[in-house]
């Protein structure tokens, strides 16, 4: 029997099944990949509204022009936006607005000769149970219930004057609850430069009166009102 070469090797005969390559799953990698899309585009959306408002910024020469625009206009709306977008101002001529309810009583009285706190007042002595039972309150209170978004939002409401499914107009009142479950409220504007045919909105916001593009930042909507207008 002779004997191999130093360094060389018999081969060895297999005996089984044909070793089979393992199959690529061509669409199991396809559903991850849109998983993964609609996950980004799902909790990306809020960030990229938020940068996109923060694109342009609302200056003091851009609200001096919109509202010597607007200020020639006789429609009620446009008062209310001009009366609105001065108040992003007030901190310089002394005045303060300190909510967004007070931003409200303050442009209607300002635009329109309207007293929301008075014509509140009146309707909530005379159907105080149709209101928010919020405070434990046991009638109503003038110098408070009207610093409260959700008695005015009911006030609008009770006037007739919601316009919840028509399109977004300039002096628009929009009510939203915010994600912390406290109501908020806005006035809708034209936004500045050559955004002129966009909807933004004046509210207050945290320290002060703001000109921003956050209309559709907030989702919980209440309503969308034109009172007296």
């Amino acid at each position: 029997m002779s004997r191999s070469p130093y360094g060389t090797l018999n081969t060895i005969e297999y005996i089984g099944p044909r070793p089979q390559k393992p199959k690529k799953n061509f669409f199991g990698g396809w559903v991850i990949l849109l998983i993964a899309i609609s996950m980004a585009l799902f909790f990306g959306r809020p960030l990229l509204a938020s940068l996109r408002s923060e694109q342009v910024v609302a200056t003091e020469a851009a609200a001096d022009r919109m509202i010597e625009e607007l200020q020639e206009s006789k429609k009620p709306g446009d008062k209310l936006a001009v009366a609105a977008l001065a108040l992003t101002k007030v901190e310089q001529d002394g005045l303060s607005v300190t909510s967004s309810a007070d931003l409200l009583l303050k442009s209607y009285r300002m635009a329109l000769g309207i007293d929301i706190k008075e014509l509140l007042h009146e309707d909530m002595a005379s159907a105080f149970t149709q209101y928010p039972q919020l405070w434990y309150e046991r009638g109503p209170n003038k110098e408070v219930d009207s610093t409260r978004v959700p008695n005015i939002q009911r006030f609008f409401h009770r006037s007739g004057d919601d316009v919840s499914s028509s399109d977004f107009q300039v002096g628009d009142v929009i009510f939203w609850t915010l994600p912390d479950g406290n109501a908020h409220c806005a006035v809708i504007v034209p936004g500045p430069g050559l955004h002129a045919n966009e909807k933004w909105i004046v509210h207050h916001w945290q320290n002060g009166v703001v000109w921003e593009n956050k209309l559709k930042d907030f989702t919980m909507v209440l309503g969308r009102y034109r009172f007296g207008q």
